[in-house]
């Protein structure tokens, strides 16, 4: 069987640069993890990294109330409750759940960490 040729020979000279260049870059790579780690347990920083629980997040709190307003008048409707029956209940459901959705929406807009 013939042997393999390869157009560059691997000589001393050759495998000390590859191996000096690999130790460059290893030295490299572990002074900016050094540094991401300095960064990210900055104190300063290192609360905007912590996920939010999701009953603390102001999004999913609007979206709770955006969608529980018609969610009770509907369920008021079920059980016979005359306040549930008439049009200020639609009123005041729709306007509640508005209310929710821009609580919602600048919850989103605010928001500087991740959710739990």
């Amino acid at each position: 069987m013939p042997r393999a040729t390869f157009p560059h020979a691997i000589t001393e000279a050759t495998l000390r640069a590859a191996v000096a260049d690999a130790a460059t870059a290893r030295a490299a790579h572990d002074a900016v993890r050094r540094i991401a780690d300095e960064v990210v347990a900055d104190p300063r920083i290192a609360g905007a990294l912590k996920p939010v629980p999701p009953f603390e997040s102001q999004t999913l709190r609007g979206v709770a109330v955006a969608a529980g307003a018609p969610l009770l008048v509907a369920l008021g409707r079920l059980a016979g409750v005359e306040i549930a029956e008439g049009e200020a209940a639609i009123v005041a459901s729709t306007l509640v759940s508005l209310i929710g959705a821009a609580y919602a929406w600048r919850g989103r807009a605010t928001t500087t960490r991740p959710l739990a």
